[in-house]
């Protein structure tokens, strides 16, 4: 028997009973668009049961993510959720200590989460990624006024373009530790699927591809941006063409994250000259200064935000974590970033 369907609906229901309310405007992008996701197995969403019920459930997607030059397998809990006449019974805590057993088995390295500190914190055993580290300042926020007259443009990204996409993406991401490893199939199946979280655009410059960036859904701002490695001026050209787009679109200003890369930096410099350095929201939107404070590293606002949690030693720079404190020190000191085209 499919259970997924009641699960779904449990999961609206109870997000539905939160302040923030109404829940989610698909029917639960996680379980209820499982056949998007190529790692996807049944036992994956775990549910707790009363008298034969459904009280308590979750989902997993299972990754691996690249971490420096290396793979490390690691599984995001998403869409937590007990009905509104179970609460305040432990069940979330009994639900959390089943899937990290669950991922522990199966020999992830840790897990992920988007949450709240006082749930999953505390006693639960859950960090918030590297929180003692401000990174809103990596970002690049550039003005679009001039970049439609610029000789490149974008497309949006069709499945014939994944050899492309996926030869540029495994070209430039394996440096960094975070961004989630992607198959062909992942590409056609999950990323390219998932337009709510932004959109694939392929530059053009003279009827040929030269680059990809994501841009997001507010259509303001690119975290994924890649280009041909054999063409000089292919980097500066796909910035462009992010800000071409952009502008289309009504954006006065588009921000970029680009990593510790200086090849991208100089890039950036290329195409737009001393770009404006600022603090921005995860939502990719600059912050007042006064904001910076409760942003941390990959923190959505004080107190929430992606969260971790150790399972099992990793390859390479998570070769020697044994907690879930050596864990946060490793993404802080090795700039941990999760993409908005890998979906949490």
């Amino acid at each position: 028997m499919d259970e997924r369907p009641a699960v779904c609906a449990l999961i609206n229901l109870a997000y539905d009973a939160e302040s923030y309310g109404p829940s989610l405007a698909n029917p639960v992008v996680c379980v209820g668009d499982a056949h998007m996701d190529p790692h996807d197995r049944p036992e994956n969403t775990r549910v707790l049961l009363v008298d034969g019920e459904i009280v308590s459930a979750l989902h997993i997607w299972e990754r691996e993510a690249y971490a420096r030059g290396d793979k490390v397998p690691f599984g995001i809990v998403t869409t937590v959720a007990t009905h509104p006449a179970h609460r305040r019974k432990g069940y979330v805590r009994r639900l959390m200590a089943d899937a990290e057993d669950y991922l522990r088995g199966r020999g992830f390295a840790y897990g992920l989460l988007m949450g709240v500190v006082h749930t999953y914190g505390g006693s639960v055993g859950w960090r918030l990624a590297a929180e003692d580290r401000e990174t809103l300042d990596r970002k690049y926020v550039v003005g679009t006024t001039g970049a439609a007259l610029e000789a490149v443009s974008a497309r949006r990204a069709t499945v014939e373009d994944i050899p492309f996409l996926s030869g540029l993406y495994g070209a430039r991401y394996p440096r960094f530790f975070g961004p989630v490893v992607r198959s062909e199939e992942f590409w056609r199946r999950w990323s390219l699927a998932r337009t709510w979280d932004g959109t694939y655009e392929v530059a053009m410059r003279g009827g040929a591809r030269i680059g990809y960036f994501h841009l997001g859904n507010r259509r303001d701002s690119a975290d994924e941006i890649a280009w041909e490695p054999a063409d000089a001026s292919a980097a500066a050209a796909t910035f462009r063409a992010a800000a071409s787009l952009a502008a289309g679109e009504g954006a006065s200003e588009v921000s970029f994250w680009i990593g510790e890369d200086p090849a991208a930096a100089a890039a950036l410099k290329t195409a737009f000259g001393d770009a404006r350095r600022a603090y921005c929201a995860p939502d990719g939107q600059p912050a007042a200064t006064g904001d910076r404070a409760p942003y941390r590293q990959a923190n959505w606002q004080d107190g929430f935000g992606y969260m971790v949690r150790f399972l099992n030693p990793g390859p390479g720079i998570l070769s020697g974590v044994r907690s879930t404190e050596d864990l946060t020190a490793v993404m802080a000191r090795h700039s941990w970033v999760y993409l908005d085209g890998d979906g949490v």
